[in-house]
């Protein structure tokens, strides 16, 4: 660990999850350090020690005075340190360490961690969409219903396996005991009621490792990207799967995709969620999405123009 002693170089915060991705971001942990030595900047790492830990550590980093934070683990550690963080207006640096990784994916930044940290030392600060489910934030993705009972599936079961076959293997499990629930879904105003196998709500096109659940989410739409299943079979959750994997689900008959900005999800039954990964039960979900209101140093992301906005938008109305 490099300690500090401030002056008038750049302040770097690592904020590292030993444990994500089966100890990857432990291994990367020398190459972390090497790569930021290599920089005219002052950096301080520190690992988490357990729940909720990285977003005290992010907390303290903002008091602090840091000029960037990087996050060296999975979507899930990620989410714990942007909600320690939000709003402070210091740039977030991703390094992808985790069991799933979308949050990075959708950022383009490159899997290797050398090269993950050099793209954020040297590249621009751009800004993405920040979201919002009752109390807490999330940055990529949001489900429940059948989503929701696979996430909690894996976090209890497989944390030792990473990405999709994580997620194949969890709804694998839960394929034979979730049961459909009757859930009331608000996008915008419009109100729909069905019976639904999952409600996926997502900034990122992708979520569980790589499934294209919502292909056309971008994280600076300022939009959210509905995927709402109603109730199926297990054989026809198992012919659909596939397609779910690859973003061809999207013209399904049992399938509707939808945008918006303001989106509530109800049931009479408690259900599982899972958010950036982790989990989080309750009978009602609030969404709200913030435009552009987090900032992130060296993505690749491809701006989003007022007419690019405008179509989605009206795409999204013609939906409802």
């Amino acid at each position: 660990m490099q300690q500090t002693t401030w002056g008038d170089l750049m302040k770097v915060k690592v904020i590292m999850n030993p444990v994500a991705g089966r100890g990857k971001a432990q291994k990367a942990k020398p190459l972390l350090v090497e790569t930021l030595h290599s920089y005219d900047c002052e950096y301080h790492l520190e690992e988490t020690k357990g729940p909720r830990h990285a977003t005290e550590i992010a907390q303290n980093a903002v008091k602090s005075g840091f000029d960037l934070i990087i996050v060296a683990g999975g979507d899930g550690t990620i989410n714990q340190v942007v909600n320690g963080m939000a709003n402070s207006k210091i740039p977030l640096g991703v390094v992808a360490c985790g069991t799933g990784n979308d949050f990075a994916a959708a950022l383009g930044m490159p899997a290797d961690p050398v090269a993950a940290v050099r793209q954020i030392m040297e590249g621009e600060i751009q800004q993405v969409d920040l979201c919002r489910i009752n109390d807490q934030y999330f940055i990529s993705s949001a489900g429940a219903g059948f989503d929701g009972e696979v996430a909690f599936t894996v976090n209890q079961g497989f944390r030792w396996i990473r990405g999709m076959t994580a997620y194949l293997l969890g709804a694998l499990k839960t394929l034979f005991t979730y049961k459909p629930r009757w859930i009331k879904l608000t996008v915008d105003g419009l109100v729909i009621e069905f019976r639904a196998t999952l409600v996926a709500v997502t900034n990122a096109p992708t979520y569980g490792g790589g499934f294209k659940v919502n292909p056309g989410a971008r994280l600076n739409d300022g939009l959210l990207d509905i995927c709402a299943a109603e109730a199926m079979s297990i054989p026809g959750i198992l012919c659909r799967m596939p397609l779910l994997m690859v973003g061809r689900h999207q013209g399904l008959k049992k399938v509707k995709m939808m945008k918006g900005r303001n989106i509530t999800l109800e049931s009479d039954q408690l259900l599982h969620c899972q958010l950036d990964g982790e989990v989080i039960t309750d009978k009602t979900f609030h969404f709200t999405v913030y435009p552009k209101a987090l900032l992130v140093k060296g993505s690749k992301l491809e701006p989003v123009s007022n007419f690019d906005l405008f179509t989605e938008q009206t795409a999204s109305a013609r939906e409802a």
